[in-house]
């Protein structure tokens, strides 16, 4: 399955998606989770991981494809529990996103 942007992500219909880790921030309560800022240059989504306060290798900078289904909670996108790989960047890229938008 191909990526889809995130700003053309449909709601309640699962998806792939590939971009770049912004943001990680784990909670103790009221549950115990892991969320994850992700972003494609064309919008940001959250994917949370329930019950889990790290996932190794999952850090800022990490390029990601996740594969779930998304909704949207409080006016924000977010994924719960999403498939996950990282991709190997290749020798001519920074492993960064470089969109001012990430």
């Amino acid at each position: 399955m191909s990526a889809t942007a995130i700003s053309a992500v449909a709601v309640r219909r699962p998806t792939t998606l590939s971009g770049w880790v912004t943001g990680v921030e784990a909670y103790a309560r009221p549950w115990v989770r892991l969320d994850i800022d992700f972003c494609d240059g064309t919008g940001t989504i959250t994917l949370r991981f329930m019950g889990r306060t790290h996932i190794p290798g999952i850090v800022v900078g990490s390029h990601m494809t996740v594969e779930g289904t998304p909704g949207v909670e409080g006016g924000t996108l977010v994924m719960l529990n999403p498939v996950y790989a990282f991709v190997v960047e290749d020798g001519n890229s920074t492993g960064a996103c470089e969109d001012p938008r990430c």
